[in-house]
């Protein structure tokens, strides 16, 4: 009895599941949605940012014959105005992006800026208004964690930080933050030794996908009250083992040392926050009986985003030791 009822429910999970999947095959092309490709355009500005930078790419439609191939597109015709000044982005070779230096026209806090991308045969156009306040850092506070896993302890560096809302305002937050490290790595010689080389590069701190929250955060129902961050975490490099010619493992150890974290709090534009909003809620879309989450899109005849934002900023330095 137990097999039996055991056989019928993989031949009835069998017959759901086909019923949900309709082979594209049986549907007659008349019947598919027609659609063409579409230019993607992708721009974020800020006070805060060296460049204004624009990527330019092309949908590809699902159900239609296109020569479209998501690449980036090169001999587009790229404006960015304020309603009085208009620029011409050049095309950047070696990015793969449109970019001028923001020296050659600053964005400011409280404008509207207004972007417009043409190829030979589409032009979309988005306009964004970069918020007029900047949050203001109330505290942060470090530490570090150890965290197991299958090989080895792992150090973490630990980040919370808390921010003043903006009141009378809806505003939209995003915290990041930015490490410099000196480390050390082993590189073999010619001679088969080992040769310490010291290192800095700059690192991000990671936010995501904790405490079941969003890494944007919205003042809705908090207007004026204090904010807090995720923990931000940020994994040290472990030690390394190089095999030598005698077949003898040595130990690298990185000789990690923090020089200074840079602190963000971005106020974002509804245009950026939604955007990323639809993002998430469509990478958290797995289940084939989902309803497609569209992405949201500002761009006017096109896809993507171009939106604003102005940061909060705080410069901290670690002693040397």
């Amino acid at each position: 009895m137990k097999l039996t009822k055991f056989i019928f429910g993989i031949v009835l999970l069998t017959v759901i599941i086909s019923a949900c999947e309709t082979p594209l095959t049986n549907i007659p092309p008349s019947k598919l949605p027609q659609t063409e490709s579409k230019l993607v355009v992708n721009s974020m500005i800020s006070p805060q940012l060296p460049y204004i930078n624009v990527v330019v790419t092309e949908s590809i439609p699902l159900f239609s014959q296109t020569d479209a191939t998501e690449r980036r597109i090169d001999n587009a015709t790229v404006r960015i105005s304020d309603g009085v000044n208009e620029m011409v982005v050049p095309y950047d070779k070696e990015n793969k992006l449109y970019s001028i230096p923001q020296s050659k026209f600053p964005i400011k806090e409280s404008k509207t800026y207004y972007l417009s991308v043409s190829d030979k045969t589409r032009s979309v156009s988005a306009q964004c208004t970069v918020p007029g306040k900047k949050p203001v850092i109330k505290s942060y506070e470090f530490d570090t964690m150890l965290v197991d896993n299958p090989y080895m302890q792992d150090t973490v560096l630990t980040l919370r930080m808390s921010w003043q809302d903006i009141p009378g305002d809806t505003n939209y937050y995003k915290v990041d933050a930015g490490i410099d490290l000196e480390y050390a790595v082993g590189i073999k010689t010619d001679n088969n030794e080992i040769r310490e080389k010291m290192l800095r590069d700059h690192f991000h701190f990671y936010w995501q996908g904790q405490e079941g929250r969003s890494e944007f955060i919205s003042d809705k129902h908090l207007d004026g009250s204090i904010m807090n961050s995720l923990l931000g975490k940020f994994n040290y490099f472990n030690p390394t083992q190089l095999t030598m010619a005698d077949n003898k493992n040595v130990t690298i150890y990185p000789k990690t040392k923090v020089l200074g974290v840079l602190l963000e709090v971005f106020n974002v534009d509804v245009n950026y926050y939604k955007y990323q909003r639809s993002i998430e809620i469509k990478s958290n879309s797995d289940s084939p009986l989902a309803e497609p989450a569209p992405l949201y899109s500002n761009v006017k005849a096109g896809l993507g985003c171009f939106s604003a934002y102005n940061a909060a900023q705080v410069k901290v330095s670690f002693p040397n030791k």
